[in-house]
């Protein structure tokens, strides 16, 4: 239980620090060397990239079963022993579906996110955190909270042969 709430306030700060991710900032562009550069003012918001949107996207779900499946064992007071087993399989597979659906999210957001840290020169992609630094920390930190939440999950999943093992040794 306590594995499961670590993951679900990781993953429910994740989505939210990422969610709320915004930098304006006046950014100088040159379009001739000689002349002075022209000074624009751009903003950088998590909606922009479709990386970002799946990530926060997947960590709101991965929070909302959080909360849910800790609802799992209330709900199976009383039943049977095969009952319950079913239910436990059913919600370990739901979290090897979270770990799959965070460790993809963290992948394309961290992809996304050294690319905009080191731009990349065969597809002629610039730099952004040298000008978005505060969007860049905080997608950042967005990213260590989902991780965090996401090796939460997979100790959950990792524990599953342990608690089949126990279950079937006190079977017999």
């Amino acid at each position: 239980m306590v594995l499961r709430m670590m993951g679900l306030i990781f993953t429910l700060v994740a989505a939210i620090v990422a969610g709320t991710n915004k930098d304006t900032q006046d950014v100088p562009i040159t379009l001739v060397d000689g002349l002075p550069p022209l000074h624009l003012t751009l903003t950088a918001k998590w909606n922009y990239m479709s990386s970002t949107v799946y990530f926060v996207v997947v960590n709101a779900i991965a929070c909302a079963y959080a909360a849910t499946s800790m609802a799992f064992p209330a709900l199976n007071m009383g039943g049977s022993r095969r009952n319950w087993t079913c239910s436990s399989m059913l919600v370990s597979a739901l979290d090897l579906t979270m770990v799959a659906l965070l460790f993809s999210a963290n992948g394309a957001s961290a992809a996304i996110g050294v690319i905009a840290l080191n731009g990349n020169s065969h597809t002629h992609w610039h730099k952004v955190c040298y000008a978005f630094k505060r969007y860049c920390i905080q997608g950042g930190a967005a990213l260590v909270m989902s991780m965090l939440g996401s090796f939460f999950f997979l100790c959950l999943v990792l524990l599953l042969p342990l608690n089949l093992h126990r279950t079937a040794s006190l079977n017999y």
